[in-house]
């Protein structure tokens, strides 16, 4: 859903900014009205690639430790408004910084914790602001900081997991593209140059190659801007609504990542749902803050039918089956909590499980990558190789 800049006054008279998540201009107008808000103004934040969304962004090891130091702040007996302001003080943050200077504004007003929060949601998930309420409502602010803290520590952990396989293919990829324009530029045609002196008739692999290298060398601007044009325009592309659908759709169909999406969406789901029962929330209010937490759309849409299913009585291990996403395993650990009682106790194992299937199947990616770019690679450089030895063993043959 887009995020909206707006200005609005209270029943004050007083104007009150900031940032919500909201399907569309009505919807953020009833909600800022169900809060007391009259909107006034709003804008439409852009979906796609900006420098501050690159460069002034709250990493997830920021609110990992924003958790668990303002945890140990309440814990040591200080009010929240004397966290948020300590907190805002303390962060390296600049854009956790700015948004905690502004609850901490809205705080003195009176408004309450959870309140402020939600002018941020660009920075503040649903997630994130339910339990900050749960916590609120039970007077165990502190308990739910600091699960929230774990709960963001093992999600940072499994990004970094899940960053660090697709890292490597593509540096290698990267350094590889460097060597093949070095040989295709610089080597090869010095080597034809020279070998064309000697006299004789290049064979027809060097030909063609040195057709190639011709090409690049005369259109290398040209074919440097449509590179970086590609890249560029996919990586915006995939930052837009449509573009993340069809980039989720492509995770959840690609036979080498497939397995590792589901498995890391179990593992999210799990671990998500977990807490939120654990915390007491209502396993239909846990369900709809779900759809928009799982990361990818596909699942999403069909998660607002599963909450469907599960609002009409039907349980939740039948309604999650029915998904056709969530591997057997998952289903008979709901299905067992289910019955048992301790659904939110099934789902934090069943999230462990996972979280060890992830880091198993990222490690079965990279040892198959690993080879294949090795041969594709290497068959490259080797024709490259080969172009430049056949002329010179040619000479040879006619020195002979």
């Amino acid at each position: 859903m887009p995020v909206y800049q707006y200005t609005a006054k209270n029943v004050s008279g007083e104007v009150v900014t900031g940032k919500l998540t909201s399907e569309n201009q009505q919807e953020l107008k009833k909600s800022l009205y169900d809060k007391g808000l009259f909107l006034t103004k709003s804008k439409e934040q852009g979906s796609g690639l900006s420098l501050d969304k690159i460069f002034n962004r709250v990493k997830l090891k920021e609110f990992v430790i924003f958790c668990r130091q303002f945890s140990v702040i309440l814990g040591a007996g200080l009010t929240v408004v004397e966290g948020v302001s300590i907190m805002s003080d303390q962060t390296e943050s600049k854009k956790l910084r700015e948004v905690l200077l502004d609850v901490h504004e809205q705080l003195l007003k009176g408004s309450v914790f959870s309140e402020a929060l939600k002018a941020h949601s660009d920075v503040f998930p649903e997630f994130f602001i339910n339990m900050i309420q749960v916590g609120e409502a039970s007077g165990s602010l502190e308990l739910i900081l600091d699960r929230l803290a774990e709960y963001y520590e093992k999600e940072n952990k499994m990004r970094k997991k899940v960053k660090g396989a697709l890292t490597y293919p593509i540096v290698v990829i990267i350094v590889a593209i460097g060597v093949i324009s070095l040989l295709m530029l610089k080597v090869l045609p010095m080597f034809a140059d020279m070998l064309s002196g000697m006299g004789g008739e290049l064979p027809l692999l060097t030909k063609i190659m040195m057709n190639i290298s011709n090409f690049m060398a005369k259109n290398f601007l040209l074919l440097t801007l449509v590179n970086v044009s590609v890249v560029g325009g996919l990586a915006y592309y995939f930052t837009t609504e449509d573009g993340r659908y069809k980039w989720d759709a492509i995770k959840l169909n690609a036979p080498l990542i497939k397995k590792l999406t589901v498995k890391v969406v179990t593992s999210k789901f799990a671990r998500s749902m977990g807490i939120l029962l654990k915390s007491g929330i209502p396993i239909m209010n846990a369900m709809d803050i779900m759809t928009g937490l799982v990361g990818n759309k596909i699942i999403e849409e069909k998660f607002k039918g599963c909450s469907e299913e599960v609002r009409g009585g039907k349980g939740i291990s039948k309604p999650l089956k029915n998904m056709n996403i969530f591997p057997p395993m998952l289903i008979h650990m709901v299905s067992v909590g289910e019955n048992t009682g301790e659904l939110d106790d099934m789902l934090t194992r069943t999230a462990v499980f996972f979280d060890e299937e992830v880091e198993e199947t990222v490690e079965q990616l990279t040892t198959l990558i690993e080879p294949i770019m090795i041969i594709v690679l290497g068959s490259i450089v080797a024709v490259i190789i080969l172009a430049v030895m056949l002329p010179m063993v040619s000479v040879m043959q006619n020195i002979q």
